[in-house]
């Protein structure tokens, strides 16, 4: 049975903002890695080739807005990058060793 608690509610949200956009996009890539459980079933999944995409669309992002950002975007993009390619890197190694324990 769901309950009031169950159902989300509408909550006040940041303005929009390029940051925010990216910052929305990066969540999705993390939670892609498994680094965050997935909202919907608070499951945490491992879609590499999901968070491969995301991360990419950030890229295109970056590029596409290239000469229209902000100091402060610039910096805060190119660190969102690198952290989720790192991150990428880190989760691709975990499920490879995963699947060669299994194999």
């Amino acid at each position: 049975m769901t309950t009031e608690k169950d159902i989300p509610q509408d909550v006040p949200l940041p303005e929009p903002s390029l940051l925010v956009l990216v910052s929305g996009i990066a969540a999705q890539a993390m939670t892609s890695m498994g680094i965050f459980p997935n909202p919907i079933n608070n499951k945490t999944e491992i879609k590499l080739n999901q968070a491969k995409h995301l991360i990419n669309t950030i890229a295109v992002i970056e590029s596409k807005t290239e000469g229209n950002r902000t100091d402060e975007e610039s910096t805060k993009i190119a660190g969102v990058l690198h952290e989720l390619r790192t991150m990428y890197l880190a989760a691709q190694r975990e499920q490879e060793s995963r699947q060669s324990i299994t194999e």
